[in-house]
């Protein structure tokens, strides 16, 4: 069994302030250590992120991952879990008979999956791939495989860092920081929101039909809040300092909208809160008010608030839907599906967030395997926002989706508004 030490690794353990390397680079260095000494030695390569996407669900890749325990804990082995869900098992001195039957196990859970079909080491078989590392041309093969592994991380990390960094990069200002936060949040506790609450429309499009409003985001414009609390602070310069001031947010957010006559709205509407709001007895106040209406709201959480606390959003779900409002899940991106499938979370809807950098970087494979999550989640349950332009609704209905929000999209409303469709 190989010893994962830190000794060993001192050149890949991250620097202060720097993001710890992923599984991908961790496995790439390890084939570079193992450079010079490669006799004896082979690699297998466990394609499951080319599985269904109901077949690559986290419990299942887990199982696959747990069947090697016996050769990894009993033998000079080690696995590498990558994040795309592929596995990666490299052996020293391991008889072949001693895998190979792990390998067939598991080729028998997913048994039903097209990907399983070609014969174990046939020119077929796209569910393994194997490397002898003694041998110099697959060694190379296989590092280059794992070396465009690693890039293809980077760069989703790179693409979610840049996504997450976006709105608060547009604001300017000193960054938002433990001092100022205080002070602040005693302003929002004062401040007018009321006149700063707008709409955007979630329309749903169909062929050889109108377009149907399904209902309308009311959100707080982030730049109009900071110019009246404070223009020289940029409330999104952390994200997570600005995620607790929301709370403070919401509270403002929900008492305005309690007056609202809900029994008059022409659509329903949709909040974007934290899930503590919802805990807390502010939420319990407006639900007094709007209690019969809960079928007209739409409450939206942000992933990065559900998998901080996973028990607290089961119990917020729980309690929101049996009270009759129904759940979207915020702040997803398309390349998040070949990783997650937001379909276990048991919301009533999922918001995909567009970006026009996903036409070039997704490959036909992938888009399959999007079009397969976005099929097995429920198309009438997603929903792609941010659509800035026509090509946006075009690439989503290319996946199966038909319900979009974004700029592009009020547009669309605006002229339904103006013919009087809506």
């Amino acid at each position: 069994m190989d010893e994962w030490n830190m000794a060993d690794n001192a050149d890949v353990a991250a620097t202060p302030g720097a993001e710890p390397p992923g599984e991908e680079g961790l496995l790439l260095d390890y084939l570079r250590r193992i450079g010079a000494d490669r006799k004896d030695m082979f690699a297998v390569f466990l394609h499951l992120s080319g599985l269904r996407a109901g077949n690559k669900k986290s419990h299942f890749i887990d199982i696959a991952a747990h069947s090697f325990d016996d050769v990894v804990n009993n033998n000079d082995a080690t696995l590498f879990s990558m994040n795309s869900a592929d596995q990666v098992l490299i052996c020293r001195d391991v008889p072949i008979n001693k895998v190979d039957p792990v390998i067939e196990k598991i080729r028998g859970l997913f048994s039903e999956d097209p990907l399983t079909l070609g014969e174990s080491g046939s020119l077929d078989d796209r569910f393994t791939t194997w490397y002898d590392l003694s041998n110099p041309e697959d060694y190379r093969a296989c590092q280059a495989a794992v070396t465009a592994w690693a890039e293809e991380e980077e760069a989703r990390k790179r693409r979610e860092k840049e996504s997450r960094n976006t709105m608060g990069a547009a604001m300017s200002g000193v960054p938002l920081n433990p001092t100022n936060l205080s002070e602040i949040g005693q302003r929002l506790q004062g401040v007018r929101v009321s006149d700063l609450i707008q709409q955007q429309s979630v329309i749903e499009i169909n062929p050889q039909a109108k377009g149907k409003v399904l209902f309308r985001e009311y959100f707080v414009s982030m730049s109009a809040l900071q110019q009246r609390l404070s223009p020289d602070v940029n409330i999104l310069g952390n994200i997570w300092l600005f995620q607790y001031m929301t709370e403070t947010i919401d509270r403002r957010v929900l008492a305005v909208l309690s007056k609202r006559d809900f029994a008059s709205l022409p659509h329903a509407i949709s909040i974007n809160l934290n899930i503590r709001t919802v805990l807390a007895r502010e939420f319990q106040s407006f639900h007094q008010n709007v209690r019969q209406y809960a079928d007209k709201v739409v409450i939206e959480f942000q992933m990065i608030d559900i998998f901080s606390d996973l028990d607290a959003f089961t119990s917020a779900r729980d309690t929101l839907q049996e009270q009759g409002y129904r759940v979207l899940i915020d702040g997803l991106n398309p390349l998040s599906l070949q990783y997650f499938d937001p379909g276990l979370l048991d919301t009533d809807f999922i918001k995909i967030n567009w970006g026009v950098e996903f036409v070039g970087e997704v490959s036909g494979r992938r888009m399959t395997e999007m079009h397969d999550a976005v099929k097995n989640t429920g198309r009438s349950r997603v929903i792609l926002a941010r659509i800035e332009d026509e090509a946006a609704v075009k690439w989503g209905l290319s996946l199966g989706i038909n319900r979009f929000q974004g700029r592009y999209i009020d547009t669309i409303v605006a002229a339904m508004i103006a013919k009087g469709i809506v």
